[in-house]
């Protein structure tokens, strides 16, 4: 059965790029465009991996990784943060709420595939 990866971005473009970058590798896709979303297909479906925006409309990205966190139901579930914002300071406030592992906007697909690739071991 393939991993399934919630991509958690109000970019659009970027979402159509990750769905059709990791389905092509054998991942199932699913994608919310909110914070409020990203949680609700968290709690609901199974899902192995959440990319996290920070910068989201509404509930921010580090919000949600830490209501995540918190719940018994999701926190078992790895975080990657997709960003711009890369500043040490940054990058150890994702940590500090949970996050695995932070790449910088704007992405490269072979090096997030990599991350995933880490973070989710093939099964």
């Amino acid at each position: 059965m393939s991993q399934t990866i919630l991509v958690v971005d109000d970019d659009k473009g970027l979402i159509k790029m990750l769905e059709t970058g990791l389905g092509a590798q054998g991942y199932h896709v699913l994608s919310a465009n909110t914070g409020e979303g990203g949680l609700q297909i968290a709690k609901n479906k199974l899902v192995d991996l959440i990319l996290l925006d920070v910068i989201l409309p509404g509930l921010k990205g580090r919000q949600v990784c830490a209501k995540l966190k918190e719940d018994e139901a999701t926190k078992h579930i790895p975080v990657v943060f997709l960003t711009a914002k890369n500043s040490p300071d940054d990058i150890k406030a994702e940590l500090a709420v949970g996050a695995v592992a932070h790449i910088t906007k704007p992405i490269d697909l072979h090096e997030l595939i990599a991350k995933v690739h880490e973070v989710l071991p093939i099964s």
